[in-house]
């Protein structure tokens, strides 16, 4: 212990011996090998565990935390987002066991493995029967992207050998959706469709569906299932018709601007469009007559003669009938009869939704117009929004001077706002250039008087060097005069009398000292 304390003493006499920088990088070093240990120790630990399940159901978290107590498996739980994380080297295999377990809070056909049905009567297997469809569908209606939880419950049909007695089952479903997300109508038609085909005997128009939020979100499609008009679809309607109607604005202006200017043509369209989908029968008639049937009948009668008789139908079929008789009269008669019907052709006709019962169009230009110019700039409107004056289309052109009093006031502001800006922009400009250029002179000034000092100082040290090693001090003597001083010593005329008695007893060593002084100007 002891010989462990001295050598800390003597890297801490060491440590304190060195230099600030020394010293700076050896701290530094040690607190970058100090944070590298602890990363890896985190990292070591963070890399260990792996997600095993996430966002489970309570009762699917409590069946997978049993499991791996019993398996004896080390785990970590968050109970916040119900996540299970256990060592990375078993994520395969326990999942692929306990995914089997997993409901997501929801029993179906897992009630029939829990018991046996032995002594089950009717009642309890049709409850069962329920509560495995309710399951079923609970855990298809929670694999949804948006739906986060769902409850399904149904009421089975009452089935009677007389038919008034039949009652048609029912079912409720409840959805608790995902924050940020929603359900548009037609996913929820697919989930009323998936409930009534997975039942019996339950029709779309009695099942519900529910949002946590308790709104019904089945109230348009059972509306439109009685024949009457949703929100929804007027509001598509609606939307339908102001697109339509941006489409032939923006056409009309696009075909007016090169003309008359940018910005000098306003237009406005009204269209109403028919949405209701109609079938029509035409019926065409041939106007030459068609031979359906024709019938011939001939008769001659003489005595011992004999009487024929033909009748062909269709002609396909013919009768002939022969008699005799003695009678020695003589007797003929003809008849033809022909069954003509007129040609004719049916074709339907089927108008689907969205077709325009009446369009109008209102044009102003900037600036009048003549009557002729007015007719030309109708014309080419209603060719090209394609009027059609039998449905009662209308399109107007006018020609008046616009108001720019809001315009130009909002032009000068604008200017005036950028007048301001550029001012703001050029005397921030010239602040800035000033502060710059005072503390570019600044360091200027420092920087030369900083070399004008260092320069100084260096020749007098060398000065001071060159006099130190030259004068050696008098020897003594007995005969000592004092000097006459005519004038009072000062430290300037004492540094003059040095320098010129070195001058004197040195001059080369002078020379030398001179010519370096002019090299370092001349640099």
């Amino acid at each position: 212990m002891k010989k462990l304390l001295e050598k800390v003493k003597g890297l801490l006499e060491k440590f304190k011996s060195k230099n600030k920088k020394i010293k700076a990088a050896i701290i530094v070093a040690i607190v970058a090998v100090i944070i590298a240990i602890i990363s890896g120790i985190f990292y070591s630990s963070s890399n260990k565990y792996q997600v095993l399940f996430s966002d489970l159901d309570a009762a699917d978290a409590q069946t997978v935390v049993n499991s791996l107590n019993e398996k004896k498996v080390d785990t970590k739980i968050d109970s916040n987002t119900n996540t299970i994380w256990v060592p990375k080297d078993q994520v395969d295999k326990l999942r692929l066991e306990l995914a089997p377990t997993l409901t997501s809070g929801s029993k179906g056909y897992e009630l029939m493995d829990s018991g046996s049905s032995f002594g089950m009567t009717d009642e309890e297997f049709k409850i069962k029967k329920v509560r495995m469809q309710q399951g079923e569908l609970e855990k298809t209606i929670k694999s949804f992207p948006q739906v986060e939880e769902a409850r399904v419950h149904i009421t089975e049909a009452k089935d009677s050998v007389f038919v008034k007695d039949k009652e048609p089952g029912k079912a409720a479903v409840y959805l608790k959706l995902k924050k940020g997300t929603t359900i548009s109508e037609d996913q929820v038609k697919s989930i009323v469709a998936l409930v009534s085909g997975a039942t019996e005997n339950i029709p779309r128009e009695n099942i519900d569906v529910i949002d946590d939020n308790m709104n019904l979100l089945t109230k348009d499609i059972n509306s439109d299932q009685n024949n009457s008009v949703s929100s929804e679809t007027i509001s598509k309607q609606q939307d339908a018709e102001k697109a339509y109607e941006d489409r032939m604005q923006k056409a009309i202006v696009s075909l007016l601007e090169p003309i008359v200017g940018k910005g000098k043509v306003k237009a406005t369209v009204n269209v109403n469009l028919d949405f209701d989908s109609k079938q029509k029968t035409q019926t065409v008639v041939d106007p030459n007559k068609v031979i359906v049937s024709q019938e011939n009948s001939k008769e001659s009668n003489n005595s011992g003669s004999t009487t024929t008789s033909q009748s062909p139908v269709d002609n396909n079929m013919s009768n002939t009938t022969t008699a005799t008789n003695n009678n020695p009269s003589t007797s003929s008669k003809e008849d033809q009869k022909t069954n003509y019907e007129v040609g004719k052709s049916e074709s339907k006709v089927i108008s689907a939704p969205g077709e325009v019962k009446r369009l109008t169009a209102s044009v102003v230009i900037d600036g009048n117009l003549d009557a002729a110019t007015q007719q030309t700039l109708e014309n080419t409107v209603g060719n090209a929004i394609g009027l059609d004056t039998l449905r009662g289309d209308k399109v107007s052109v006018l020609g008046m001077a616009f108001d720019t009093t809001a315009q130009d006031q909002a032009k000068a502001e604008i200017d005036a706002m950028n007048a301001e800006t550029a001012t703001a922009s050029k005397n921030k400009m010239m602040i800035v250039a000033g502060i710059l250029g005072a503390l570019l002179l600044g360091i200027i000034i420092y920087f030369v008087a900083k070399r004008r000092k260092k320069k100084k100082e260096e020749n007098e040290q060398l000065l001071n060097t060159l006099i130190d090693d030259t004068i050696l001090p008098k020897e003594p003597t007995d005969d000592v005069f004092e000097p006459i001083e005519f004038e009072a010593k000062t430290k300037k005329s004492h540094l003059e009398e040095e320098i010129k008695k070195y001058a004197t007893e040195k001059p080369e060593q002078v020379v030398e000292i001179i010519k370096s002084w002019l090299t370092e100007n001349e640099r």
